[in-house]
């Protein structure tokens, strides 16, 4: 926990308290319930899946900010809005989070946990045994405690929209294209995550781009799936008690932009590490600093937003290129920055290395039986910085340090070396001998960082490395919202 004020000069003053863990804290209108968290100072709200390392808020890793919010699970605090009297509370630790006794599986050898334990050869599957070792996992996991009973769960009834254009993404390219469709007399409907449009180019000091009032705009909705070789998408709003959208078009357009993937460097999943979209949003949005003295990595960035960052109140003490960072300093969070020389610092915020979001695009492209490969061209197309190449991720030189491709399921850098000596440099293999990305995350930016490993420690280009299959939905779809398009989605006859 960091006692430094984090809270930016334009912070709202309506003050709303809250409670994690049964301690009653203080927060601000409009801070999502990771940020007002951060901004109590508290930086871990997860632990890792095998050995309890920290996770905390970093716009990279979603099980960093899954929690219990009211009695429910698994609940994704940087979406939630804070309110007065919510119960936030971490959830894989146990007794309790003063006291997690779970945090001594730290001092487990880690070939000892390698992926593939889970399923012993000791305890044979279909046996009584077998559910009580997948109980006991599920414990040590910290996901063995239901919902709290609610009563009967409403159904959100499924919305079915259609139209001549889909937009995905409603930064400025998203919004051109669909200004430019139209202008030329098409029924278009645009789709964005994020609460308004171009939270991100505003975040960064861009002009807020103009919306062409005959365009039919649905907010806070993740386009999760593509099927039917693209031709029916899928979305689910961010608020679960809302009613999920079957999406079809003439043309489905991408301007979903580029995600930072953080580098493959030691200590890169400590609380404190954040990517620049989430820093910048935070920090505009919310008024709330990533950390009280940040570093700024990029790859040729770093300066404009470092300049930016500066500009919103956030003070940055370095801003230095991705290439030169050899690992990322701390036990429980960031504590310096290691380049040339040791900068102190308890953030980092990273631009880049930038690379598509690959999974809709995957998925209305892929075939296959066992395992599914791009082998026909995609009805959908990208726009804007969604079209550029993918840039290298980074990884750094082989150490003792730890550097952790799937901070979700441990898995790191030596168990996928290792593998990589014994022949297998099949990704597909490797995800399923390691459990790599089969988190939350849905692979990303694991599988991104796993791919990057394997072409640089056994000579493989990266287009000779397909990614392992993205299937859908990529992000959180709860069942009664997936119940909910029952009526909505025809089933293939």
């Amino acid at each position: 926990m960091s006692n430094a004020n984090l809270r930016l000069a334009h912070a709202s003053r309506e003050v709303v308290e809250f409670f994690w863990n049964g301690r009653r804290l203080r927060a601000r209108e409009g801070e999502s319930l990771a940020t007002a968290l951060l901004a109590n100072g508290i930086r871990t709200l997860a632990w890792t899946r095998k050995s309890h390392r920290p996770l905390g808020y970093s716009g990279s890793y979603v099980s960093g900010v899954l929690a219990r919010v009211n009695g429910v699970p698994n609940v994704r605090l940087d979406l939630v809005p804070v309110s007065a009297g919510a119960r936030v509370e971490m959830q894989n630790c146990w007794p309790f989070p003063g006291f997690d006794v779970l945090r001594l599986s730290r001092l487990i050898p880690a070939g000892w946990i390698q992926g593939g334990f889970e399923h012993t050869n000791l305890v044979p599957s279909g046996t009584s045994l077998f559910q009580r070792w997948e109980a006991f996992l599920a414990f040590l996991a910290g996901v063995a405690k239901p919902a709290e009973p609610t009563g009967e769960v409403a159904v959100p009834e499924g919305r079915y929209l259609s139209a001549d254009v889909l937009v995905i993404g409603g930064g400025p390219a998203g919004c051109a294209a669909a200004n430019d469709a139209a202008a030329a007399g098409r029924s278009v409907v645009l789709v964005t995550r994020g609460q308004s449009l171009a939270r991100y180019a505003r975040a960064a000091g861009l002009a807020e781009p103009v919306l062409d009032q005959r365009v039919q705009l649905v907010t806070a909705v993740e386009v999760f799936g593509a099927y039917r070789e693209g031709e029916l998408l899928l979305g689910a709003p961010h608020d679960p008690a809302q009613g999920a959208l079957a999406l079809e078009a003439e043309q489905v357009i991408l301007a979903t932009g580029r995600r930072a993937c953080p580098p493959v460097v030691p200590g890169m999943w400590l609380p404190g590490v954040m990517d620049v979209r989430t820093a910048l949003i935070m920090a505009h949005q919310q008024a709330v600093a990533p950390g009280a003295k940040v570093v700024v990595v990029g790859n040729g960035e770093q300066e404009a937003v470092a300049k930016r960052l500066r500009e919103l109140g956030v003070t940055v003490v370095a801003a230095r290129y991705m290439a030169d960072l050899k690992r990322v300093i701390g036990r429980n969070q960031v504590r310096a920055a290691q380049f040339g020389e040791r900068v102190s610092c308890d953030a980092v915020v990273h631009a880049g290395a930038w690379l598509s979001e690959a999974s809709l695009t995957f998925q209305s492209r892929a075939e296959g039986l066992l395992q599914l490969r791009e082998q026909r061209p995609s009805r959908l197309q990208t726009v804007g910085s969604a079209a550029d190449a993918d840039q290298l991720l980074p990884v750094a030189a082989r150490s003792r340090h730890k550097a952790l491709l799937c901070p979700c399921f441990d898995v790191s850098c030596h168990e996928v070396e290792a593998l990589i000596a014994q022949g297998i440099t099949d990704l597909e293999v490797i995800k399923r001998l390691t459990s790599c990305g089969m988190g939350p995350c849905q692979g990303q930016p694991c599988w991104d960082s796993l791919r990057a490993l394997v072409s640089v420690r056994s000579g493989i280009a990266l287009e000779n490395l397909p990614r392992p299959t993205l299937r859908p939905p990529r992000r959180a779809l709860s069942v009664a919202q997936a119940a909910g398009l029952g009526d909505v989605v025809a089933p293939l006859q």
